[in-house]
């Protein structure tokens, strides 16, 4: 009955294959056109997929026009940086030279000497210059940082009349002017533009808070280094600054800083002239929009040339909410992307400042512009006829590759694996440990991140960590002899497992020989590899105390195992060949020391 019914089913097999060779045969335009439909929608998907994939792409291209962006902006504050320099270069040369002034100036330092004992009072600068204002020294009582020396005032006042023609070239150094400025310690200035809004005593009390002035004073800046100020608003228009600023010294006496303003609308229009107004030109449908955001949240925004405080359509409002209270977050994190409904903002960490540059995007323009890159390819056409092709073996080339590659994991797996344990063999060991020294070095480089070639030398003669054991059944040809191979076969599978359970999970046991195996320890140490080793000894000494197997059957058999250790660094660089030789040496001691036993560096634990 068995038989009649597999016959018919076989019969019913055999009916539907004729019947859909008739199909083909009869109705061939119907087979076409089924397969022409598949080969659409395949290459539907298959372009979906594509276009989704040429939009990230689009994606993380923005966010590096983004970085390249920010390193030009970078580039800009790095150029005010070393002006700054150049301005504090000259004070301090000026007041280590300072001796007899000539007789002109003699005369205009003895005028300003005269008026320093005013509440107010102003030298003008050398060369048309802007002019000096200073107060008197019980103007500049309870005020931090400044105190009126007699002694250094002449030299003080002669700089502040030699630099100022300098901080005003230095304020109108590029189509947009900062605010430039050397603050003396004895209570006296020079600023460009001059018109600051505010009176002498007023300027001197701001500047005693400011830390581009205070954050330089000897005990708050003793490495006597260039500073950032965090942003904060600035006197005329509002606008949110940061401040560069370098303190002057002569000897070890603190004799004043320069200070120079770099603002957000002066960091978009320096980026502007370097270039953005002809990108804009080139692509009259685009518009070239970003913005700066500071660490205070407060955003200006360039449109195709031109900056102002409204937000561009593109920039998302709630994107911008997100911006600004996750500003000091995204600071620390120096450039990615938030999405929100379709709508994404990249930032950029502009270098070391406290500035992000920030871009608009959303999907139906990242869409829209992969779309137009594929189908203005002659790709797609022959991608097409391609696909039209394939379809029509398709079926055959799936069934005998289905088998090749059935064949091909089976044949895989018996290289690789030790067929009585499961462990892996000799073979997938040593790839093994390859991989793991790789992922170890790669781990080691990607601590540093300056890419220096001392670095690389360093990572060089750094050897990475990692451990390996030798371990071998004791008197195992006992136990084949006493209690026949099927039985040994059994302690075998015993101890693959219990070596398997009491190894960590990041270890890899092998079977590498008859009774002998292997493990590797990544990222262990020698004390580690020995305590991991002392564990698996353990756990084959109790193994026969431990099972409720019947005495006479082979889970019952008592046996114990021998292990050698070696680890690198401690043993050597991690070479395979070298590990493997220290290891098996101190397997062999522990074998000649009575057996049952870890070696390791000359040591051994029962």
């Amino acid at each position: 009955m068995q038989r009649s019914v597999n016959g018919n089913q076989g019969t019913a097999g055999g009916t539907r294959s004729d019947r859909f060779s008739r199909i083909v045969m009869q109705r061939p335009r119907l087979v076409v056109t089924v397969c022409f439909i598949g080969a659409m929608l395949l290459l539907i998907v298959v372009g979906l997929r594509q276009l989704y994939n040429m939009t990230r792409n689009d994606l993380h291209s923005r966010q590096r026009d983004l970085e390249v962006r920010a390193v030009g902006v970078d580039a800009l504050i790095e150029a005010e940086r070393r002006r700054l320099m150049f301005l504090r270069n000259f004070a301090e040369h000026q007041l280590g030279a300072y001796e007899q002034p000539s007789p002109a100036e003699q005369s205009a330092v003895m005028k300003a000497l005269a008026a320093s004992t005013q509440p107010v009072w102003q030298v003008p600068g050398a060369l048309d210059g802007p002019n000096v204002y200073g107060t008197n020294a019980a103007g500049l009582s309870g005020l931090e940082g400044f105190q009126r020396d007699a002694a250094t005032l002449p030299a003080d006042i002669a700089l502040a009349r030699a630099i100022s023609p300098l901080v005003q070239i230095s304020q109108h150094a590029d189509a947009v002017q900062s605010t430039v400025a050397f603050i003396s310690s004895n209570g006296l200035f020079v600023i460009a533009p001059e018109n600051q809004g505010r009176t002498v005593p007023d300027l001197l009390r701001r500047f005693s808070t400011m830390n581009y002035y205070r954050g330089q004073l000897p005990a708050r800046n003793p490495g006597r280094d260039v500073l950032w100020t965090p942003v904060y608003t600035g006197l005329k228009t509002g606008e949110s600054i940061s401040t560069l600023s370098a303190p002057v010294y002569v000897g070890n006496h603190f004799r004043g800083a320069v200070v120079m303003d770099i603002t957000q609308s002066r960091l978009l229009s320096l980026q502007l002239a370097s270039g953005d107004a002809d990108d804009a030109d080139d692509d009259e449908q685009s518009a070239v929009e970003f913005g700066l955001l500071n660490n205070n949240g407060h955003v200006v925004y360039f449109r195709n040339g031109t900056l102002t405080e409204q937000r561009p359509a593109a920039f998302s409002l709630d994107l911008l909410r997100l911006a600004q209270t996750s500003a000091d977050q995204w600071m620390q994190n120096v450039s990615g992307y938030v999405e929100h409904h379709g709508k994404y903002l990249l930032y950029q960490r502009v270098g070391q400042t406290h500035w992000m540059l920030l871009a608009p995007t959303d999907n139906a323009e990242l869409t829209l512009a992969a779309a137009r890159r594929v189908f203005s390819s002659p790709v797609i056409a022959a991608w097409l006829v391609l696909i039209l092709l394939l379809m029509g073996t398709l079926r055959i080339v799936t069934s005998i590759f289905g088998h090749y590659v059935e064949a091909s994991e089976r044949l895989e797996l018996l290289a690789r694996s030790d067929p009585l344990t499961g462990l892996a063999n000799r073979r997938r060991f040593e790839e093994a440990f390859a991989e793991g020294l790789e992922r170890a070095q790669r781990a080691e480089g990607s601590e540093r991140t300056d890419g220096s070639s001392s670095n690389a030398e360093h990572n060089a003669d750094t050897p990475a960590r990692m451990a390996v054991l030798m371990l071998d059944i004791d008197f195992f040809k006992r136990v084949n002899d006493r209690y026949g191979h099927a039985a040994g076969d059994r302690v075998l599978t015993i101890f693959s497992q219990l070596l398997s359970a009491n190894l960590r999970s990041v270890d890899l046991p092998a079977r590498v020989g008859g009774e002998e195996f292997a493990a590797l320890l990544p990222n262990a140490d020698l004390a580690t590899a020995a305590a991991v080793a002392e564990r698996v000894r353990s756990a084959v000494e109790g193994h026969a105390h431990g099972t409720s197997a019947p005495a006479d059957s082979a889970d019952a058999i008592a046996f114990t195992v021998s292990i050698g250790v070696a680890a690198s660094p401690e043993d050597g660089p991690a070479r395979y060949e070298a590990l493997m030789q220290v290891a098996d040496r101190r397997l062999y001691v522990a074998k000649e020391s009575g057996r049952n036993r870890v070696v390791h560096d000359g040591l051994q634990t029962h």
